[in-house]
């Protein structure tokens, strides 16, 4: 797959700061030192509340530069061209985590985000059917990847190719932040995605009249064409409630779950949240 030029991928201002040497070193001490460690946010289905799936999410730990957050290190991984060997050092962790995950919670999906700037790496497709080719199937038709909306909005026909061939062997593509972009509703139709996940935003402003009509209309378009739809960012009951009257399937949230270590979720169970 073809490289993608750094000018492609702005940073937003803010990033852009004194901050930036601080956070690349940590970047690049947790590369090199491969310390990275794996969080997971669970998704629940409703109106049980039975947890259905997980996100795996990534963490550098503290090191000689302090603690840096993923709202930090994630947009200069990208910018400075270190996403690419961050997300490598994720998957050789997930493929450690899945067999516990799965054996404690066989039927759950897993999902596992991928930057633009990996995808189109020239050696991602063979990094990406290694990695596959060390899993079983069953393993492998556990798996989302889920690539930001935006990302989509610029997507090449040699990586829509790619994804399909990663949908042809079992894996799910997620449409992550959807609605957070500029996507054209009149691509939709072209792009290889099987889940959108709606940005947080729509649940947490649910209760204004405009996202409330948002969100109904974009439930509506998923259950029309067979699209999973699972809305972010639930982070109290009243959102939940109203999502559920909605009709809406699959949440994601602080509402049910933080982010969790892999010993979390060894011990915790499926069953709906008292």
């Amino acid at each position: 797959m073809p490289h993608i030029e750094e000018e492609n991928l702005p940073m937003e201002p803010d990033v852009l700061t004194s901050s930036l040497p601080h956070i690349k070193q940590a970047l690049l001490f947790a590369i090199e030192q491969q310390k990275i460690d794996l969080v997971y946010q669970g998704q629940n289905a409703l109106p049980s509340q039975q947890l259905v799936g997980m996100e795996a999410l990534c963490r550098i730990g503290p090191g000689p530069w302090g603690d840096v957050t993923p709202d930090q290190f994630i947009p200069v991984a990208e910018h400075i061209g270190l996403i690419a060997p961050l997300e490598r050092l994720v998957f050789k962790q997930l493929a450690l985590d899945l067999p516990q995950l799965l054996a404690a919670h066989p039927d759950i999906r897993i999902g596992v985000n991928l930057s633009i700037r990996h995808i189109t790496a020239v050696d991602f497709s063979s990094f990406i059917n290694g990695w596959l080719d060390a899993l079983p199937q069953s393993t492998i038709a556990r798996l989302d990847f889920e690539i930001t909306e935006t990302y989509f909005q610029r997507i090449l026909p040699t990586v829509i190719d790619g994804l399909h061939a990663l949908r042809q062997r079992g894996v799910r593509i997620v449409m992550d932040d959807f609605g957070s972009g500029q996507s054209s509703l009149s691509r939709l139709h072209t792009l290889p995605f099987d889940v959108i996940k709606l940005d947080k935003q729509f649940a947490q402003q649910i209760e204004h009249p405009m996202v409330y009509a948002i969100v109904k209309a974009a439930l509506a378009f998923a259950q029309e064409f067979g699209i999973e739809l699972i809305a972010e960012g639930v982070e109290t009951a009243e959102q939940c409630q109203v999502l559920q009257a909605l009709d809406c399937r699959l949440v994601q949230g602080f509402y049910f779950s933080r982010p969790q270590p892999l010993a979390h979720w060894l011990t915790a169970s499926n069953a709906p949240t008292p």
